[in-house]
Parts: structure tokens; sequence; C-alpha cells
């Protein structure tokens, strides 16, 4: 059985504990990690080891970037790292990029950015603790500065990025799930699954059953739910991105839809008033609507009992939400 192949980029030395951590958080959920240090790229004898990074890319799903505070090795004939090379093939090839940042050298990429054009500062005699070379911060700006892909997460320790990653990857299958017009390189992704069922029981036995922290869990026993309703589908139609937490502010459906950056166009059909039907453009008939309104109105009872269940009240589930997104 096909399983996804995850490339994890970053200078080895100084990131050695993280890259350890997060072979075994990978093979957790039943995934493939790729490290260069593990044997899981293939060094051709006719090209060079740098190269054959490079190679390795097209052959996986998702891309983790991890910056920390050293530059590495430079790529061969460019002025970039190998790191950074690899991070460019997988924007090329549009392959999912998850990027995280070292606390210290977020932070230190700031100021280097605020005082770059300060005439006033020599930017030679600057020196910042967390870094070996500027160029790091280039790098970080290239991310930042990209049209896709270009979210940046600083963390401090393992913890931050197992937490991220999970999140992450539950509304990333969530999504995959409920849209109807993905790209082909989101078709060729979920090639790897063959039936919504085994999605659902990949997305519940890979992300719940794996080590972190409780709302995490929560998070993604919210989601197990969701995709089983009417209602969630009929968002995804309307190419829209439903979470928990986007359930928990609201109480009908229209609403929900209108929160989520879609605004309804509601019909009646003139032969049959009880017609039931739906467009991508955002209409619908008054006979899908309410059933829409129905079963909504049944996924949010559900979630706030899983909530319960949890002994959690919206309150302290939206404030733990919060704290992720500050």
């Amino acid at each position: 059985m096909a399983i996804p192949r995850i490339f994890v980029s970053s200078t080895c030395y100084d990131l050695k504990y993280i890259r350890e951590n997060l072979k075994y958080f990978i093979k957790t959920l039943g995934y493939e990690p790729i490290l260069s240090e593990e044997g899981g790229v293939f060094f051709n004898p006719k090209q060079h080891t740098q190269e054959a990074c490079l190679a390795e890319v097209p052959n996986c799903q998702v891309f983790i970037l991890i910056i920390g505070g050293r530059f590495g090795e430079q790529f061969k004939g460019q002025d970039v790292s190998v790191t950074n090379a690899e991070y460019r093939e997988a924007i090329k090839l549009k392959i999912p990029v998850f990027t995280l940042v070292e606390q210290a050298v977020y932070n230190e990429s700031f100021v280097y950015q605020k005082n770059k054009l300060n005439k006033n500062i020599d930017q030679s005699k600057i020196i910042y603790p967390s870094t070996d070379s500027i160029k790091i911060f280039d790098f970080i700006e290239e991310v930042r500065s990209s049209s896709v892909n270009n979210a940046i997460v600083p963390f401090k320790d393992f913890s931050d990025i197992e937490s991220y990653l999970r999140q992450q990857w539950a509304a990333m299958f969530f999504y995959f799930l409920t849209s109807k017009n993905e790209e082909q390189r989101v078709a060729d992704n979920l090639s790897i699954l063959t039936s919504l069922s085994q999605q659902i029981a990949m997305l519940s036995k890979q992300i719940l059953s794996s080590v972190g922290t409780q709302h995490a869990k929560v998070t993604a026993r919210l989601f197990e739910e969701m995709v089983q309703y009417e209602c969630v589908r009929d968002a995804g139609y309307f190419s829209l991105k439903p979470t928990p937490v986007s359930v928990l502010m609201n109480n009908t459906f229209l609403d929900w839809i209108k929160y989520l950056g879609k605004e309804p166009r509601i019909y009646v059909p003139p032969d049959d008033e009880s017609e039931i039907s739906i467009s991508g453009d955002g209409s619908m008939s008054k006979g899908h609507l309410a059933i829409s309104e129905k079963t909504y109105k049944q996924l949010k009872e559900k979630l706030l009992d899983i909530l319960k269940q949890y002994k959690l009240s919206v309150e302290q589930y939206l404030a733990e939400e919060r704290k992720l997104t500050d």
C-alpha cells in the first residue's frame, strides 16, 4: 500500500535532535520520513550528493522546512544553501510546504529586515547571536514573500513543531476530503487513499493516536465528526474551508457560510418548490437550504457534545485556539 513520503529539509548538525524527533513522529503516523542521513535519499554515483537530494524531492508528497541558526552547506554554483535549493524545488513542484523557524532566529530576522536599508547602521558590524549568516534572514524573507506556501511558524522546541504539524495535517486531510475542484497535484496526493471511508479512518487513526496535546486530539476528533455531515460537504462544494471554530461561532447554516466568506443565493425553482439543488457558484434551492440548516444544527449539537465529553466549554476551546494563532 502506498503511503505519503515526507521530505525533511534542514541543516543537519545544529538541528539533529529536531530531525530525530521528526523521524519518529512521522513514522508514528504511518508515513515515510525522508532524511538524507537516514538513507532515504538515493545518492546516485553519477550525481553530486547535493543534486541527489534535489532529485528526491519530486518523489515526496509533503515538504517540511526547518530553519535554524546555521546557514549550512552552500549549494554548488549558487549563493544559496542546500536547504534553500531543496525548498525552491518543492515550490516549483507545488508540493505542500510547512515552514518552521527557531524562535530566536525568527525574532532576529525582523530586526535585520527592519534595519537592512538604514544607511546610518553598518550592517557588517551587527552581531546576531542566534545565526551565523545574514543569508538565513534572506532565506526567511524569500519564504515569506512567496505567493504560495508562505506560512512561517516559529518554534521553541519540538513540541511546538509536533502540535503545529498535527493540526495542519488534520486540516489538510479535511480540505482534501471536502474539496470538489482540487488541482491535479491534490488528486495525485489523494491517490494513496482509495475511498472516503479510508480517508476518515486514516485521519482518525493517524492523527488521534499520535502523541500530542489534549487540545490537538480534541480538534482532530471534531474534524473527524464534521466530515460526516452534508452541510460540511456543501461548504466544500462552495470551495470554503470549514473548521470546528467556525461552527462553534455560528448558530445557523447561512450565518456560517457567510462567516466563511460566501454570500449564498437562495432561489425557489419555478416548477418544483421542493427541488433539492446546489451549485458551486454559491446558489442553492430553498429545499436544499432547509436540509442544510437541519444538518448544521445537528452538527453543532454533536460538536458541543464532544466538547462536553472532554469537559470543555466552547469558551475554553476557542481561547486555546486563539493562543495557537496569536
